[in-house]
């Protein structure tokens, strides 16, 4: 079997996936929308709930999966399976202590973790303060449940990086759903239980106690799925050890050193995103921002993501072989098939988001203008740069070059934070205009940055399917607009119709753009061949 034909098996395998973990995520975010809204109470559980993912990626999720991977290819490709399980043990041990620390450290600090980043709202009168001191309460309440997560994270990173490189892809990408459904039918619960809760009946009470503890409970369960994947993968050979001076382990600390930093660059601007977002007040800004970010991950997670967890063990020999011919063609190879994708769903998100906000997260409604339609927009327009960046930082990894990483973070990091005081003090629109800005900005410099090592993925920019998807995104783009601009439902089934109908006809002008585009170019190419 080709490399082709088995990268394309495996991005299958975790696109598919990946396609059903997130369209249960987008369940999940609704149901979570259903039973709190876009109120103080969704503010509260989502700042506690992205604490330990911020929090994991600075102890050892950047870490993980930047240095995992590669560390562990390198040690089974020059010491054989013997000695490299060896390293391998070594290297999993000390992250397990690191997460068991990093955890106990987090839920005695809670209190002021979830202070810091409420620091920029301050209640004005008597009853706000009174609000914000109640939403303080329950936040910290949430996030000592949330702690957990940290370990549990981490250990589905681990997993994760071990069952890659025995080329198993498909369980991590599935896994999630399980999470997904198990913290949906907590939700429901709750809104059974609780259907009108406020911020003053939920602090202190075991409703408030089983909803942190259930959301955890789904991550828990969610590593619990990789289990028979990792019995099924020939690593028996783990073992509990930790040798401060083997190889690995020396190699992962100093790769971490420049990717602790990295992760630190990009926590301290999620944190003031977050701090400004909370600080715009009003209705719920902390959750239009999570609820409109996870929309725009979606095709980037089950593209983007598919394509980078299929290739990462691909880039990582042919850098340890120094072959940077092969590394950058399967760059550009990875590049092409994510933004053929990438782009028609960037202009859906820019021209339909207002609908996805109405019928997603706001009760089928377009009524009033949605602050979550705004983000989506905003964020959808810089999601063709997070790709290309991505995409250049993990061929960065490949090379090793974790200081050039660490500059370009600094750099993209660094523009977001000055655009936030500039344009998002007091504007979710401009806040989120930050981010985008920031990562295609950043994009541009990290694909210079992997020419200068001779690896290089410009052409793959503008290659022929990329020109033609766009070509073909652009018409589409342009009856979606016609036809939901014509009809005037803005509520219920009729807004489901006007929707739907967009997105219909716009994927109709889009294959049937493709498809003649494609016959245009065969019947010039059987023509050269006729003259030549």
């Amino acid at each position: 079997m080709s490399i082709e034909s088995t990268h394309g098996s495996r991005v299958t395998s975790m696109a598919a996936g990946t396609l059903v973990s997130r369209l249960t995520g987008l369940l999940r975010i609704m149901v979570l929308a259903w039973v709190l809204g876009l109120s103080p109470i969704a503010d509260a559980y989502n700042l506690a709930n992205t604490m330990p993912n911020m929090l994991f990626d600075l102890v050892l999720g950047g870490i993980a999966g930047a240095t995992f991977i590669p560390v562990f290819v390198e040690r089974l490709t020059l010491d054989g399976e013997r000695r490299a399980w060896k390293s391998i043990s070594s290297v999993i041990t000390g992250a397990l202590l690191t997460l068991v620390v990093a955890s106990i450290i987090v839920w005695w600090t809670a209190p002021w973790i979830i202070q810091g980043f409420t620091l920029m709202h301050h209640g004005v009168t008597a009853q706000s303060a009174t609000l914000l001191a109640h939403q303080r309460a329950v936040a910290t309440t949430l996030l000592r449940w949330f702690v957990p997560q940290i370990f549990f994270y981490g250990v589905i990173a681990i997993a994760t990086a071990l069952l890659n490189i025995r080329n198993r892809f498909g369980a991590p990408a599935w896994v999630p759903v399980v999470n997904n459904f198990v913290c949906i039918g907590v939700l429901i619960w709750f809104h059974l239980v609780d259907p009108s809760p406020t911020l003053a009946s939920l602090q202190g009470s075991r409703d408030l106690l089983w909803l942190g503890a259930g959301t955890t409970l789904g991550v828990a369960v969610q590593f619990a799925c990789l289990l028979p994947s990792l019995a099924r993968s020939d690593l028996w050979r783990i073992s509990f050890r930790l040798d401060l001076r083997d190889p690995a382990v020396r190699a992962v600390g100093r790769l971490s050193t420049w990717i602790l930093l990295v992760v630190l660059t990009n926590q301290i601007s999620l944190y003031v995103v977050l701090a400004y977002a909370f600080g715009i007040g009003g209705s719920g800004p902390v959750s239009a921002y999570t609820y409109g970010w996870s929309f725009m991950q979606m095709p980037y997670a089950v593209i983007v993501v598919s394509v980078l967890g299929a290739i990462t063990p691909q880039l990582a020999s042919f850098a340890t072989t120094q072959d940077f011919a092969g590394l950058a063609d399967r760059l550009r190879f990875g590049l092409r098939q994510s933004l053929v994708i990438i782009i028609p769903c960037t202009l859906v998100m820019v021209i339909l988001a207002q609908p996805i906000a109405g019928i997603f997260l706001k009760h089928v409604s377009v009524v009033h203008h949605h602050s979550a339609g705004t983000v989506i927009a905003v964020l959808a327009a810089g999601l063709p740069g997070f790709t290309v960046f991505q995409l250049s930082v993990r061929g960065l990894q490949a090379l090793q070059r974790a200081r050039e990483i660490f500059f370009l973070y600094v750099f993209e990091n660094g523009l977001t934070i000055v655009l936030c005081v500039l344009l998002g003090r007091n504007s979710l629109a401009g806040l989120t205009a930050s981010v985008s800005i920031a990562y295609s900005a950043a994009a541009i410099l990290s694909v210079f940055s992997l020419a200068r090592h001779h690896v290089n993925i410009i052409s793959a920019l503008w290659s022929l399917h990329v020109r033609r998807s766009l070509r073909a995104s652009l018409a589409a783009t342009l009856v979606m607009a016609i036809v939901y601009a014509a009809p005037s439902w803005n509520e219920g089934f009729g807004l489901i119709i006007r929707f739907t109908l967009a997105m219909a006809l716009g994927a109709l002008t889009y294959v049937g753009f493709v498809v003649v585009s494609h016959q245009a170019i065969t019947r010039r190419a059987a023509k050269n061949a006729r003259l030549g």
